[in-house]
């Protein structure tokens, strides 16, 4: 399929935002239209009563995917995409790869200097999304490849890419 013919300016360029980062939230797709609040809500409703966008609830967040084209995400990419669009999630996600996969949530800690009641908190929606398991006090990827391939195909806001830049290269010494 190829990518709606939207007429309206803004409208225009909330779909691109979308459709270049799928899962964002409204403030964040927001912020990066640099338009107001009820514009983008107001021009959001519009995408989505022509279909051209969906909207998924997830916990105090919605997030938008596009419907159609390459980057039209599928249900199980949804869960996780959402989850790799917070930064302690995607850091876990990052540390969990450089370490084969797995490590204890001690490490984790340690190696994110986090809080452990706000790692424990991130660490439980990760694994009620699928996207963790735990077994002998060991956090898991139950999907590294599938990770890596959501990180590769719906690269992460600038932002977040350089936070995850300056993470790798802390967890690389």
């Amino acid at each position: 399929m190829s990518v709606p013919e939207i007429e309206v300016e803004n409208r225009k360029k909330i779909y691109e935002i979308i459709e270049e980062y799928p899962g964002l939230h409204m403030r964040e797709i927001k912020r990066r239209a640099d338009m107001s609040m009820n514009l983008v809500r107001y021009h959001l409703d519009q995408l989505k009563k022509y279909d051209i966008v969906s909207e998924e609830e997830e916990d105090e967040y919605k997030r938008y995917y596009p419907r159609e084209g390459e980057k039209k995400v599928d249900l199980r990419d949804r869960k996780m995409l959402g989850l790799l669009r917070k930064k302690i999630p995607l850091s876990v996600v990052l540390f969990l790869l450089n370490q084969d996969g797995s490590a204890s949530h001690g490490e984790i800690k340690e190696k994110l200097e986090v809080p452990a009641s706000t790692l424990s908190y991130h660490l439980k929606k990760m694994m009620k999304k699928g996207m963790l398991e735990k077994a002998d006090g060991e956090y898991i990827l139950t999907d590294p490849d599938g990770v890596m391939r959501l990180l590769i195909t719906y690269e992460p806001p600038q932002d977040i890419v350089d936070e995850f830049i300056d993470l790798w290269e802390s967890l690389s010494l």
